[in-house]
């Protein structure tokens, strides 16, 4: 059933994004089946998938102005604007498409999570983390929260070249979003009781230049989180324990916009009966 279901995500794109019909593929991805020459889909076959999630996004985000580098533009020009150039923990830096995909592979295939579910990003930015996210999972809403007002309008920006793409073609015929987003401006130092509303199944969090303070609050949302929610940690991991219900489920080096640094993937524990 499970090779069954990816191959329905395949197809799903296909029809999504019709430019994915050039996609190329390596000799080992699709092997001949017989003379009539059809094609026979195994479990390796799956190894091209974030190539054509990557095709996917950038179908979409394909100009400069959508682009990391322009979004880490945006951050500094507004930070040196407010007098805020100083300040570390709005430093800007952008978890790739490439390291998203692989991730959220792994949170699918190895941990079992099931489609739908809500994803947020602490820190959004221009919104492209989630928009991958959302590429590689069904998620039924991604919720973004970033402080700065200029990245919170590129994000917007960004929502509506996805829009334009982010449509699906049921068996009735009838366009359907895909998913809800939902950007927020705000900070996250001020979130009521430090509880994410809805309840998060996936978080994302690039906290490489969180202060302290900042990094507390990030660890208090996550021991506030329902058992089972997924955190993506970027360089700093949450503290682990039976005191904090945390466990850190893998950890790797990944491609980021400033070079390579280590995603911790840890997960709320449910209770010790």
């Amino acid at each position: 059933m499970e090779a069954e279901t990816r191959i329905a995500d395949l197809f799903s794109l296909y029809s999504a994004f019709p430019l994915l019909a050039s996609a190329s593929f390596g000799d080992d991805s699709l092997a001949s089946s017989g003379s009539s020459g059809s094609l026979s889909l195994t479990i390796d076959s799956f190894s091209t998938e974030p190539v054509l999630l990557q095709k996917a996004f950038d179908s979409i985000f394909c100009d400069n102005e959508s682009s990391w580098e322009a979004a880490q533009n945006v951050s500094r020009n507004s930070r040196e604007e407010d007098g805020l150039a100083n300040t570390t923990s709005l430093g800007y830096g952008e978890i790739l498409p490439e390291a998203v995909f692989t991730i959220m592979g792994e949170i699918k295939e190895v941990h079992g999570l099931e489609r739908g579910g809500v994803v947020y990003d602490l820190g959004s930015g221009s919104g492209r983390v989630l928009f991958a996210a959302c590429l590689a999972h069904d998620f039924r809403l991604s919720k973004g929260i970033e402080y700065i007002e200029s990245l919170h309008n590129a994000a917007l920006r960004n929502l509506n070249r996805w829009k334009k793409h982010d449509v699906v073609t049921p068996e009735d015929g009838g366009p359907v979003d895909r998913v809800q987003f939902d950007f927020v401006q705000g900070d996250i130092t001020k979130i009521t009781t430090f509880t994410l509303s809805p309840a998060p199944t996936v978080v994302f969090c690039h906290a490489t230049l969180f202060d302290n303070d900042l990094f507390a609050c990030v660890q208090l949302i996550s021991e506030n989180s329902p058992p089972g929610t997924f955190f993506v940690m970027i360089t700093k991991p949450l503290r682990t324990g039976l005191v904090t219900g945390i466990e850190t489920l893998s950890y790797k080096q990944y491609r980021m916009s400033w070079g390579h640094a280590t995603v911790y993937l840890q997960r709320r524990m449910k209770p010790i009966e």
